[in-house]
């Protein structure tokens, strides 16, 4: 596999020269997660970068009682652990799990902040990445405080639906394969109440449940929820 073309497909590689990205490719490893497998679990070391070339992870954390907040499902083209390389000595704040088998490219630490420190924009650019992270878990915070939770699940559904969706029988099928534990996770509430929420949406209309896969039929009225 070339390397090259994976980290140009991504949002941090992608408008890097692929001649600037060649000195790289010494320190560039292509590793395999079976289905269930982890990457990394919370409190590693943080000394690895990744960029998903195929298959599906999910970063998540388990609580004292054994439930799940799941913080980001990854897919080709997303990168992570992106974080843990800027401090010294850093651990790994979350698991990351392989949903199903997964390639990736693995960068470590020293080549990772060597490139950085050689490319000043490139530092800007993977500062407003680490913004928007930031950003996206002030929102999700702020939605666990203000919205039930028939409303922060069509919120997610319909922010999934705009990342990993595509057109489908009248309207946007989202292309994660999502359990409804996995579900609960992303929305801060119980496998049990998101169930709820997604038999209610399903009664009136508004999404379509098939063979593990949502599809938005109504959008406008997910809308009205948040």
């Amino acid at each position: 596999m070339d390397p090259i073309p994976v980290l140009r497909r991504t949002a941090l590689f992608g408008g890097v020269p692929a001649d600037q990205l060649e000195p790289l490719i010494p320190a560039i490893r292509s590793r395999s997660y079976s289905r269930g497998s982890y990457l990394f679990h919370e409190g590693d070391p943080g000394t690895t970068f990744y960029v998903m070339h195929t298959g599906q992870v999910k970063i998540a954390r388990l609580g004292r009682q054994g439930e799940e907040a799941v913080f980001a499902i990854l897919l080709p083209g997303d990168t992570f652990g992106e974080l843990a390389l800027f401090e010294d000595n850093a651990t790994r704040t979350a698991d990351a799990q392989a949903m199903e088998l997964t390639e990736c490219l693995t960068l470590e630490r020293q080549a990772f902040v060597t490139f950085i420190d050689q490319h000043s924009e490139l530092t800007r650019h993977v500062i407003r990445v680490l913004s928007g992270y930031i950003r996206g878990m002030d929102e999700s915070f702020s939605e666990a405080a203000f919205l039930d939770i028939p409303g922060r699940v069509a919120k997610k559904l319909l922010e999934l639906a705009e990342t990993h969706g595509e057109p489908a029988d009248g309207g946007t099928r989202i292309t994660l394969r999502l359990t409804q534990r996995t579900l609960a996770g992303m929305v801060a509430a119980s496998r049990e109440n998101v169930n709820r929420a997604l038999s209610r949406l399903s009664a009136r209309g508004d999404i379509a449940l098939e063979g593990g896969y949502i599809s938005i039929l109504r959008p406008a009225e997910l809308r009205k929820r948040v």
